[in-house]
């Protein structure tokens, strides 16, 4: 077990052996390395894979959790596993076919010290197209309002929050294939405040093989799914409702258990209802008729 650090990565790993060397040895390379602990789930790894792994504690023992699971588990379960086995203040998703810059942990963990009142911290990202490219799309999540966090996935994927906020937001709902990290910053922000820096703390790849980028992902049908969870109505793509109702919409999967999104939301239906209400109102809804109002208020009220 890694000692206690001021920030633990949640990183899953699986089938990424070809990206793995490279994030070994670029994660002491950080500027907050000797406050950073990897918190390390691997699904099924290869023998080559393990051994890097190895030559890694050698180097650097007590900073990396190491996890091998088998057989290969989802990656919300591997992502709720990273957080069950974390021991820091502060928590961040780092994927190992994505790259940061030297000082990204640094820069997001120093800015939750001086900013206790702020608890999630996202930033600016490059998407690129190859690995281990620094060059592509500037992704400007920071030129958005604050409340746009709230409604779309603007924290980007490289998001560090205070890990007590779990307490009162759960953890990732492991229903879900790709679009987990949105539905958990949509609870995070509810009980605490988001920012978003304008500085670049990432390189994404998206190389079209990846669960949220690959073709046929599932990740606007799960856009979907949370959209309705969470009353976002005006985004909702409507062509996709009758697919989303596949999923269990107001409960989260943790484990063998279902929980009721209204046990991490205070007040949840009457909430859900004002938003239906505010929505109904609109120019927007206007459109649907009578007819749609109906069959969306019956999917929206019937748990």
């Amino acid at each position: 077990m890694a000692r206690k650090s001021k920030v633990s990565t949640i990183s899953a790993c699986y089938k990424k052996g070809k990206y793995l060397k490279t994030f070994l040895e670029e994660v002491p390379n950080q500027t907050y390395f000797p406050n950073l602990e990897i918190v390390f789930d691997h699904n099924e790894p290869k023998d080559e894979e393990i051994e890097l792994v190895k030559i890694f504690q050698k180097k650097h023992p007590g900073q990396i959790n190491h996890i091998v699971t088998n057989p290969v588990d989802p990656l919300g379960v591997s992502w709720n596993r990273c957080i069950q086995e974390s021991s820091g203040e502060y928590l961040t998703i780092w994927n190992v076919d994505d790259r940061r810059p030297l000082d990204s942990i640094e820069t997001q963990a120093r800015f939750l010290d001086l900013n206790p009142s702020i608890d999630v911290v996202g930033g600016n990202f490059f998407i690129v197209p190859e690995f281990p490219s620094t060059q592509g799309k500037f992704i400007d999540e920071a030129k958005y309002p604050l409340d746009e966090m709230t409604k779309s996935m603007k924290l980007g994927p490289f998001f560090m929050f205070r890990k007590a906020l779990c307490k009162k937001a759960g953890y990732f709902d492991e229903q879900f294939r790709c679009a987990n990290d949105f539905d958990l910053a949509l609870r995070l922000l509810f009980h605490g405040k988001g920012c978003i820096l304008k500085k670049n703390i990432g390189y994404f790849l998206n190389e079209g093989t990846g669960a949220s980028t690959k073709p046929g992902s599932f990740c606007p049908l799960e856009k979907t799914v949370i959209q309705l969870r969470y009353g976002i109505y005006d985004r909702i793509d409507y062509r996709l409702v009758p697919q989303a109702l596949m999923y269990n919409i107001y409960n989260i999967r943790m484990g063998d258990r279902w929980i009721y999104v209204g046990d991490y939301i205070p007040n949840y239906e009457s909430w859900l209802q004002d938003r239906f209400d505010k929505f109904s109102t609109t120019r927007f809804f206007v459109q649907f008729g009578t007819n749609i109002y109906r069959k969306l208020k019956k999917i929206i009220f019937t748990k």
